[in-house]
């Protein structure tokens, strides 16, 4: 299968940083945040990703509140592409779908989209590089104890801001909750530079002392393999300073 690239939200910027990064919301707003799980006819998700260049891709870098739209398509289901959306508040993410661009996805997409899914989520962590290209795209999806979920929560987030802060080939950690009943699946977006890059953070010892720790807060937990894709990371919404 051939690169996609599929970041929708894309922009120029300047010099690089080896921090972490925090995407918030200005004082008195509240991050809308979900995930959007799309679904092409066979063989063409390929398509999908073109029909969006186009058109959203065209007017998303313009709306101030729209922040990220990080995603990949999947390897278990190569007609499976799936993105984490985050907009500054409900306001924003309305002037995004009432777009020209956004409504020309809509409509370009139907003769070629056999499902759509929007999962809204809570934001746990959200930390990423000031800049930078991802090629390599893992999510997770973990259940946990819900007794143990606030414990889980704080392990996973001094540990997704230590990796983007320390790892220079770690860019995107982004960890996400279900609302309501659901709230102990926890869905996480994983962007590296390459292979290697993930591979050597994997192996690393303050990781696997993470995983020791994680694991035994979990019932189960699942890995989502991406094909590569070029994500151009976007800089709305990050602190101004670094992450502790």
């Amino acid at each position: 299968m051939k690169m996609l690239i599929l970041i929708v939200l894309c922009l120029i910027l300047s010099v690089g940083q080896a921090f972490a990064y925090s995407v918030h919301a200005p004082e008195g707003k509240t991050l809308k945040v979900h995930w959007a799980v799309l679904e092409a006819k066979t063989g063409k998700i390929s398509e999908m990703a073109a029909i969006s260049s186009r058109t959203v891709a065209k007017f998303t870098p313009n709306e101030k509140g729209s922040y990220s739209l990080y995603g990949a398509v999947a390897k278990e289901n190569p007609d499976l592409m799936r993105i984490l959306e985050i907009y500054e508040d409900e306001a924003a993410y309305e002037i995004h779908r009432s777009s020209e661009g956004f409504k020309s996805f809509i409509e370009e997409r139907k003769p070629i989209l056999e499902s759509l899914k929007i999962l809204p989520v809570d934001a746990i962590v959200l930390e990423q590089k000031a800049e930078g290209t991802g090629k390599t795209v893992f999510m997770t999806l973990a259940e946990v104890k819900p007794e143990k979920l606030d414990e889980f929560k704080a392990l996973i987030s001094q540990e997704m801001t230590r990796s983007v802060s320390e790892n220079p080939g770690v860019l995107v950690m982004f960890a996400t909750s279900e609302q309501g009943a659901r709230n102990n699946f926890v869905h996480t977006l994983e962007i590296y530079a390459d292979d290697e890059a993930r591979e050597k953070y994997l192996a690393s010892e303050e990781y696997i002392s993470y995983r020791k720790k994680a694991d035994e807060l979990l019932i189960s937990r699942k890995v989502f393999e991406n094909f590569p894709a070029n994500v151009i990371l976007s800089k709305k919404g990050l602190h101004l300073e670094e992450a502790e």
